[in-house]
Formats: C-alpha cells, structure tokens, sequence
C-alpha cells in the first residue's frame, strides 16, 4: 500500500504500531495532552519518518516514548485508520532489563493490560479494536506468549 494518501489532516501520513507482548500482557500507553489524540489508550508507536523502515520507525519511538529497547521488529498486518492513516504493526521483543518509562512529553502513563480487559475499556484509540478483531478473525498470529484470540472478542470490537 501506498504511505501518500492524505488525512484530514492535509498530510500523508504511515505510522509504525509497537506491539510488546509479555505474560499474556500488552504493554499499551494514554497518550499525553501534548500529543494529537490526546489521553487515549493505544499502543506505543508513531509516524514513519522520511528514509525510515517501518522497522527502524518502531524501534526509534518505543524508544522516545518509552526509553525502551526492542528487537526483531516483524511486521505482522498493515491497515488503514478512518482517517487516512497508514498503519504497519509491528511485533517487538524487550532487551532484557529493558523497563519502560514514560516520557511525559508524549506518554501520560503505561500499562501493561490484558486483550480481554482492554477491549471493555472506552478510552480506546480508533485502530485498536481493529487489530484485536483482525486477531481474533485469524488475519495475522501473535507469538504465543500473547495467549490466544478468544471468538467472542468479536462482541467486544467497536466498530467506528
């Protein structure tokens, strides 16, 4: 897919999703007020910058935002938010001693969270149940210390 569609925003824009996976645990952040989107509950990550990789984008902003240090990012599914944004998430491992802290310019807090629980909350940026729907449905696999998709996720997924 092509990054040069316009949001609403009059920009193209193709942002890199960190997805850090850990006892059954998503390691998710509230974005803070400084940020567009602010307050809401998503994933780590960011725009892809001009001569990035996908890869070299999630591993930078998972550092920005979170001091962590990841490797082997593996692109898992790609998709497009309803307003124009072009998504590539990316399954990322933790260095050991790794431990994240929020830099309060772009995160309000972490959280480490289970799918289940995160779906019932309403806080939630727009792409998130979209990727827990395309999990359950089977689109892409997540390691298994993700657990497994539960069908009855598809109750839990808003639809925007």
């Amino acid at each position: 897919m092509s990054s040069k569609v316009s949001s609403k925003y009059g920009k193209p824009r193709h942002g890199a999703v960190g997805i850090v996976v850990e006892n059954n645990q998503f390691l998710v952040i509230r974005r803070s007020q400084f940020v567009r989107a602010p307050n809401m509950i998503c994933f780590p990550g960011g725009t892809i910058e001009p001569g990035e990789t996908p890869q070299q984008a999630v591993v930078r902003e998972l550092n920005e935002e979170l001091g962590l240090v990841v490797t082997e990012p593996l692109l898992i599914w790609q998709s497009r938010t309803s307003w124009g944004t072009l998504l590539d998430w990316l399954v990322v491992d933790r260095v050991d001693q790794s431990e994240p802290q929020a830099n309060e310019r772009e995160v309000a807090e972490f959280m480490w969270i289970e799918a289940h629980r995160l779906l019932q909350r309403s806080d939630l940026l727009g792409s998130m149940p979209d990727f827990f729907g395309a999990w359950a449905s089977q689109v892409f696999q997540l390691p298994s210390r993700a657990g497994q998709p539960d069908p009855s996720w598809q109750r839990l997924v808003r639809r925007d």
